[in-house]
């Protein structure tokens, strides 16, 4: 698959113009990196949270990633714009269940698509066309990407951290990015890819998964 590297985008009335400097001791593939953590977090713990573990994923990993770009609200007007903490024990159990089930649905086919080169560009044209992710630079001049935080879809909040990870390392996803064909869980892993299977379904000595808690803090107001 040919690969969509930054400097081959075209011009789009996004971030894409604009490339943001990182504060110091804070590099690009890190950012890369973390990005990639918290969108697996998401897709391979997910199915056994509910509204505390999504808060704590919001509020924590994803919250932390998107703080270096100000709101879209803020950029327009220059001034501080507060948005408000997302009181998810107002949210009826249920809602949250289908919110994260129909997240996971929609990133992981998103996933299976992207060894297509019309799918990849147009994941990653979406994502920086609607403002999900923007340029950025190191201390040490070493390019890369940042998700925002004007998202505001669960789907589409997972996925800019997605378009980050594969927007500075898109190898990876044309040679190692595998999706279980049995229990969807994702991985990068050059073997699973090939086998379309994880490393637990393509081992006989399966284990189910124990249903321990995935996240190491309680969030506030949550």
């Amino acid at each position: 698959m040919m690969s969509m590297m930054p400097s081959a985008l075209p011009h789009c009335d996004s971030n894409v113009d604009t490339i943001l400097t990182l504060p110091e001791q804070t590099g690009s593939l890190a950012i890369a990196d973390a990005c990639r953590t918290s969108a697996l977090a998401f897709l391979n713990e997910s199915d056994r949270w509910g509204k505390a573990e999504l808060a704590m994923w919001l509020m924590g990993p994803y919250a932390q990633l998107t703080q270096y770009v100000a709101p879209l609200a803020q950029r327009k007007s220059g001034e501080f714009v507060a948005r408000p903490v997302p009181l998810l024990r107002e949210i009826d159990v249920r809602m949250v269940e289908r919110v994260i089930r129909s997240a996971h649905d929609e990133v992981t086919a998103t996933l299976r698509r992207v060894n297509d080169v019309e799918a990849s560009a147009t994941f990653a044209f979406t994502m920086i066309s609607s403002g999900f992710v923007a340029r950025c630079e190191d201390a040490g001049r070493v390019a890369g990407w940042v998700p925002t935080s004007d998202a505001r879809r669960l789907a589409d909040r997972v996925l800019s951290l997605l378009a980050v990870d594969y927007l500075t390392r898109p190898t990876d996803y044309e040679t190692e990015l595998a999706v279980c064909t049995q229990c969807r869980t994702v991985q990068f892993d050059a073997s699973a890819r090939m086998r379309g299977m994880c490393s637990r379904h393509g081992n006989s000595m399966f284990v189910p998964r124990s249903r321990r808690d995935t996240m190491p803090y309680t969030p506030e107001r949550a």
